[in-house]
C-alpha cells in the first residue's frame, strides 16, 4: 500500500509539471488518461477492499475505519463511472436562437468514404488525444467493399501556420494578410473558387459567388477589383493610385490594397502552388492551431493530406479524392443532439460600478421540450445550475460581443451520486473517529513508536529587516495630517470599480510606489495630496522604489529610490528615460524576461502611478450623471452636470479644499469633505458604504494590525521557546509568571488578529480567503488557534505556533503579496468557497504545527546526553503524541476541504475533479500525510525519529500546494499573473539548516540505540 501511495503521488506530481510546460492535453495524454494510471487506482481500491476483509473491519469497534476505506473505494468507483459512462461538453447559443447541439470536450479523429452519389459507404471514428503516445502512432485501415485504404499519421506540427510554396503542377493560390485599423493582421489563403469574409468585407478568388473584393487571373497577371472605391499603394516608393468601383488593377507583392478601411497585403501569389503547414516561431506568433500530416494509400496511389486544427473551432476537416472515392478526415468534438432545446433570450453581463470588470454574468434561457410538451424559463448563472433529464447546464463563458453564451454541459448522474456517497462516508468517518473512544486518534500512545529518546524543544531563527527612512528634500507642500485625514474619509471609486475611502486608495498607491505604508513620517494621504497639489516640488523627491542594482546604475541613482525627475526629463520635452527599455521588456515573452526586465516593468508602473496622481486620474470622487454608475474627476463630472449650480460646485470644490489645507483651516476642510460625501450619497446611483463601514475601513488601514503582529508573534514565541528549552535541558522549572505573561500577550495578539480578519470580511463583503495575502493571514490565525487548542497538553505547542504564525504573516507582507482589498470575481461568489477555502487553509495551520513539533523533537534528540536523556525522552514522547493528533486533525481538515472544493467545482462549472494542479497537489498532500500517519504501522519506519522526520519534511508538500501551484505553476488557482516569483534566498538557507538538524539528530538517535 505504501509503495502504491508513493507511485501514485509521484505520477500526479510529474503530471502537474508536464501540464505547466506542455499544456493540459499533454498531462492527460501521458498520465491521467493512461491505462497504467487507471491500474494504480484499481490496485488502490483492491488494497482497501482487501484490508476491509483481512482485518475484519465491519465489526462495530472498527466501523469508523471501515467507513474510511469504503469511502475511498466508492470515490474510485465513482471516478470510473464518470470516466467511462459520463459525458461532458459545451453548448454555444447566440441571443434569439435555440440550440440542441452539444460539442464534446473529448476530441475524435474520424475518417469517412463517400461513393459517386455522395453516400457514406465506410467510416471510422476513434478518440484522439494529441499528446498521447498512442494517438501519435495513429493508423487506420478502412475498406470500401473493393479495396483497403490505409491512413497513417506521419507528423503533428504544433503552433502551425499555412504557407504557399510553388511546385510544378500545383494549383493557383493566393496568400493575403488582411487587417483593419489597429487590429492585428489575419492571414488568409484562398484557392481558386474559394471566398471568405473578414472585417465585414468578403474576399473571393475566382469564386462563383459575388464578393466585395474579387481576385482573378488573366494573361499571366493577378487582377483585383472591388465593389467600392479602393486605393493601391506600393510599399517601395509609397506611390498610390485610386480606383473606382469595378475598376481592375494588377495585384503584385509589396503592395497594399485598401478598401473600406480594410487593408489587403499579398504575401504570396502563385500560379502553381501548394499550401503546406509549417511551425511558427512561438515567440513571434501563437497561432493556436496544430497541423496533422497524413499519408493515404490504396496500394496503387499515395497522397499526402494536411489537416489544420483550428483550436478556436469545434471541428476541422479536409477532403481529397482517391480512386474515384471522396475521403473526409474530421478532427474535433463529437456532436451530441439533445432531445430538447435551449433558447437564449438574453445574455446579461453585470459590471462592478465604474469598472469593466464583470461582477457576474447570466443567461436568460427558455427550455423547449416538444417530446415532454415542456416550455419553461430559467436563468443560468454561476452556482445556479439548470438540471433537466439527466443533463446539467452551467454558466461557463460568453462571446466577446456579449451577444452569446457558452454553457458547460454534463450527463453523469450515476458517477456523481456514487462519488458524493463516498464524500459523505468520509465526512462521517472523520466525525466518528473524533468521537469514538476506541479510535486511534483517542487512544494513541508513545509506545506506538520505537524510541529511546524522550523529551525536548527547539530553537527557531527569525530575522527582522527594518528599512530606514529617506531624509527630507527641499521645501514642498505637505498638508496637515489632521486635514488630510479628514479628506481621506471621502469615498472614491478605484480602477477596479470598488467604492472605498480615499485614505484606503492612497495607502494602496503609496505601498505600490514606495513599498512602505508611510513616507518620511508622513501618511499616505499627505503624500498623495502633496503630489496632487504641488507636483512641481514633489517631482524631485525620491520616492519611487527601484530595487535592481543595474537599473539603479543606469539611472544614476545611489539608493533604492528615485525621483520622478530622475526617470522623466522635465527640463526638455518630457523624455521618458526608460521608454526603450520598457518597450523591449514588454516585447519579450514572460519566460525570456530577466530580473532587470521585470523590475523595469514594475518601475514603469510606479512612474505611471505618480503621474496619474498628478493628473488627478485617481480622484474619481464625483458620480457621473449619465446613468453609468461611473465616478470621475471634477473635470469629467462637469460634462454630465445637469445644473449651473452643480457645474460651479464641481469646478470650485477642490481649489477651495487646497486653500483650506494650505492655511490649515480644519473646520473648512470638514465642511467641504462633508459636502462631497453628500454629493456622492445623492448621485451615486447604487448603495455606497455606510459611515460605520467607512470608519471600519479607516481603522483597519490605520492600525496595520497584521504588519504589527508578525514581529510580535515571532518575538514573543521565540522568547517563550528559549525559556522552555532551557528548563528542559538544565532540568529547572520554568518561570511560571513569565510564561503566563507571554501566554496572555499571545492571546491578546490572537484577539487583535481575529478582529482584523473580521474587519476585512466586513469591509470587503466576502470571506478573507480570496487571494494569496488573505489566505496567508487566515492560515496564520488558524495556526495560532491550533497552538491554543493543544497548549494544555504541552507548553511547547503555543510558542511553536506563534513563531510559525509570525513567519506566515511575514511571508504575507513580502513584495509579491498584495494586501489591497478587492472585489470577488464571479466564480468566487459562492458559499461553497467559504467552506472549501476556510477548511483547507485551516488544515495548513495544523500541518504547519506538526512540522514545527517534528523539528523540535529532532533538535531535542540532537541535544540529548547522559544527564538529560530521561527528561528529553519524556518530552519527545509527549510531543510526538501531540504531533500525531495535530497531523491527524490537519489531514482531516485537508481532506474535507479538498472534497468540499470538488463539490464547489461541480456546482460552479460541472466538474468535481479536473486534475487542475491545485486540486492535484491537494490530493498529493493528502496521500503524503496519510503515509506519514500510517508509517507507525510499517515495520521499517516504526520509530519516533522517522515519524518526526517525515512530519517535518512532509510540510514541503503543503508549501508546494500553496506557493508552488499558486506562484510557479499554471492553473485555475494561480495568483502569479504570468511571471514566476523568484525563490527567496532564505528558503535555501532554511532547507540546509533543516538537513543539518536532521543529520545531527539521526546520528545522535542511532548512537543512543533503539529499543
Amino acid at each position: 500500500m505504501g509503495i502504491l501511495f508513493v507511485v501514485f503521488a509521484s505520477a500526479m506530481a510529474i503530471a502537474t509539471f508536464v501540464e505547466n510546460d506542455f499544456g493540459s492535453s499533454a498531462s492527460y495524454g501521458l498520465i491521467y488518461n493512461t491505462r497504467w494510471f487507471e491500474l494504480i487506482l484499481v490496485l488502490l481500491a483492491a488494497n482497501l477492499i482487501g484490508q476491509l476483509i483481512i482485518f475484519k473491519m465491519f465489526r462495530k469497534s472498527k466501523l469508523p475505519v471501515a467507513l474510511f476505506h469504503l469511502s475511498f473505494v466508492l470515490m474510485i468507483v465513482g471516478a470510473g463511472i464518470t470516466r467511462y459512462s459520463g459525458w461532458e461538453g459545451t453548448m454555444h447559443i447566440r441571443e434569439g436562437t435555440a440550440e440542441n447541439r452539444c460539442f464534446s470536450n473529448e476530441k475524435n479523429m474520424s475518417l469517412s468514404i463517400k461513393n459517386e452519389s455522395g453516400e457514406i459507404i465506410a467510416e471510422d471514428s476513434r478518440s484522439f488525444n494529441i499528446a498521447s503516445y498512442s494517438s501519435r502512432k495513429y493508423k487506420r485501415t478502412i475498406n470500401d467493399g473493393i479495396r483497403d485504404y490505409k491512413l497513417v499519421l506521419k507528423q503533428i506540427i504544433p503552433n502551425a501556420i499555412e504557407t504557399v510554396t510553388d511546385i510544378p503542377g500545383g494549383e493557383p493560390v493566393v496568400s493575403l494578410l488582411v487587417s483593419k485599423e489597429m487590429f492585428r493582421g489575419i492571414p488568409l489563403i484562398l484557392k481558386r473558387g474559394e471566398s471568405q469574409n473578414l472585417y465585414g468585407i468578403s474576399i473571393g478568388f475566382e469564386s462563383l459567388e459575388v464578393t466585395d473584393v474579387r481576385i482573378r487571373i488573366d494573361s499571366g497577371n493577378f487582377l483585383i477589383t472591388s465593389r467600392y472605391e479602393s486605393i493601391l499603394m506600393s510599399m517601395m516608393d509609397r506611390e498610390s493610385a485610386v480606383s473606382g468601383p469595378g475598376e481592375e488593377t494588377v495585384l503584385k507583392q509589396m503592395q497594399i490594397f485598401t478598401v473600406q478601411d480594410v487593408r489587403i497585403v499579398p504575401s504570396a501569389l502563385s500560379f502553381e502552388g501548394e499550401v503546406k503547414p509549417v511551425p511558427a516561431d512561438p515567440e513571434q506568433d501563437n497561432t493556436g492551431q496544430n497541423a496533422f500530416v497524413f499519408n493515404l494509400s490504396d496500394g496503387i496511389e499515395e497522397k499526402t493530406i494536411c489537416l489544420l486544427d483550428r483550436q478556436a473551432e469545434y471541428t476541422s476537416s479536409v477532403e481529397c479524392i482517391m480512386g474515384g472515392r471522396e475521403f473526409k478526415i474530421i478532427y474535433g468534438s463529437e456532436i451530441t443532439m439533445l432531445p430538447f432545446k435551449l433558447r437564449l433570450n438574453d445574455f446579461i453581463l453585470e459590471h462592478y460600478p465604474g469598472s469593466s470588470s464583470p461582477s457576474g454574468y447570466k443567461s436568460d434561457v427558455t427550455l423547449i421540450d416538444d417530446e415532454q410538451n415542456t416550455k419553461k424559463p430559467f436563468v443560468i448563472f454561476m452556482n445556479n445550475v439548470l438540471k433537466y433529464r439527466g443533463f446539467r447546464f452551467y454558466q461557463s463563458s460568453y462571446d466577446e460581443d456579449e451577444k452569446g453564451t457558452i454553457l458547460s454541459v454534463n450527463n453523469d448522474m450515476a458517477g456523481m451520486m456514487v462519488t458524493y456517497t463516498g464524500y459523505a462516508l468520509l465526512f462521517l468517518f472523520i466525525i466518528l473517529s473524533l468521537l469514538v473512544k476506541t479510535s486511534s486518534f483517542r487512544t494513541i500512545k508513545a509506545v506506538s513508536w520505537n524510541s529511546s529518546i524522550r523529551r525536548g524543544a527547539a530553537t527557531v531563527f527569525f530575522f527582522l529587516i527594518v528599512s530606514g527612512m529617506t531624509p527630507s528634500i527641499g521645501q514642498r507642500f505637505i498638508p496637515d495630517k489632521k486635514c488630510s485625514e479628514e479628506f481621506g474619509k471621502v469615498l472614491v471609486q478605484d480602477q477596479k470599480g470598488r467604492t472605498k475611502p480615499l485614505f484606503a486608495l492612497s495607502n494602496d498607491i503609496l505601498r505600490k510606489v514606495t513599498r512602505e505604508n508611510k513616507f518620511e513620517g508622513n501618511t499616505s494621504m499627505q503624500v498623495f495630496l502633496g503630489i496632487f497639489y504641488d507636483f512641481e516640488s514633489w517631482k524631485d523627491v525620491p520616492l519611487i522604489r527601484v530595487s535592481n542594482k543595474d537599473l539603479q546604475k543606469n539611472l544614476g541613482i545611489k539608493d533604492k529610490i528615485a525621483a520622478f525627475s530622475d526617470l522623466v526629463d522635465m527640463t526638455g520635452r518630457g523624455v521618458y528615460k526608460l521608454s526603450e527599455e520598457v518597450d523591449a521588456a514588454y516585447q519579450k515573452s514572460p519566460g525570456e524576461r530577466n530580473k532587470k526586465d521585470k523590475e523595469i516593468m514594475k518601475v514603469d508602473e510606479r512612474v505611471n502611478i505618480v503621474y496619474m496622481i498628478y493628473l488627478g486620474d485617481f480622484l474619481k470622487i464625483f458620480p457621473l450623471k449619465d446613468g453609468s454608475q461611473n465616478w470621475s474627476s471634477p473635470e469629467e463630472a462637469v460634462k454630465t452636470a445637469v445644473s449651473r449650480e452643480d457645474s460651479v460646485y464641481l469646478n470650485s470644490v477642490l481649489p477651495l479644499l487646497a486653500e483650506a489645507m494650505r492655511i490649515n483651516d480644519y473646520a473648512k476642510v470638514i465642511q467641504l469633505s462633508e459636502s462631497i460625501r453628500g454629493y456622492q450619497d445623492r448621485f451615486a446611483g447604487y448603495p455606497i458604504p455606510s459611515d460605520f463601514k467607512i470608519k471600519a475601513e479607516l481603522f483597519y488601514y490605520r492600525m496595520g494590525i497584521f504588519e504589527r503582529l508578525f514581529p510580535f508573534y515571532a518575538t514573543t514565541g521565540l522568547i517563550m521557546l528559549i525559556v522552555l528549552i532551557m528548563t528542559v535541558i538544565r532540568g529547572r522549572e520554568a518561570i511560571s509568571l513569565l510564561i503566563k505573561i507571554l501566554i496572555w500577550l499571545l492571546f491578546t495578539g490572537f484577539l487583535l488578529h481575529t478582529i482584523g480578519l473580521g474587519l476585512r470580511w466586513y469591509i470587503s463583503g466576502h470571506s478573507p480567503m480570496s487571494n494569496g495575502y488573505e489566505s496567508m493571514i487566515f492560515i496564520s490565525w488558524v495556526t495560532l488557534l491550533a497552538g491554543f487548542i493543544f497548549s494544555r497538553r504541552s507548553s511547547f505547542t503555543l510558542p511553536a505556533t506563534a513563531v510559525l504564525a509570525g513567519l506566515t504573516l511575514m511571508v504575507a507582507h513580502l513584495s509579491f503579496m498584495d494586501p489591497e482589498i478587492t472585489s470577488l470575481v464571479p466564480v468566487l461568489q459562492s458559499y461553497w468557497l467559504t467552506l472549501h477555502v476556510s477548511v483547507i487553509t485551516g488544515s495548513y495551520g495544523f500541518l504547519g504545527l506538526g512540522a514545527i513539533l517534528g523539528m523540535i523533537n529532532l533538535v531535542l534528540i540532537s541535544l540529548s546526553g547522559k544527564r538529560n536523556r530521561d527528561r528529553i525522552s519524556n518530552t519527545v514522547d509527549e510531543l510526538t503524541v501531540i504531533n500525531y493528533k495535530t497531523l491527524t486533525l490537519g489531514l482531516y481538515f485537508l481532506t474535507i476541504g479538498t472534497f468540499l472544493g470538488a463539490i464547489w467545482a461541480n456546482e460552479s462549472w460541472g466538474r468535481y475533479w479536473g486534475w487542475d494542479p491545485k486540486e492535484t497537489w491537494s490530493l498529493i498532500t493528502i496521500i503524503v500525510y496519510a503515509f506519514v500517519i500510517h508509517s507507525r504501522l510499517i515495520p521499517g519506519l516504526k520509530d519516533i525519529f522517522t515519524f518526526n522526520l517525515l512530519s517535518l519534511f512532509a510540510f514541503a508538500s503543503v508549501l508546494m500546494t500553496y506557493f508552488g501551484v499558486n506562484y510557479y505553476l499554471s492553473g485555475l488557482h494561480s495568483y502569479a499573473g504570468g511571471d514566476q516569483v523568484p525563490v527567496p534566498g532564505f528558503v535555501y538557507i532554511t532547507v540546509l539548516i533543516l538537513i543539518a538538524i536532521s543529520v545531527t539528530s539521526y546520528y545522535k538517535y542511532k548512537y543512543s540505540g533503539k529499543r
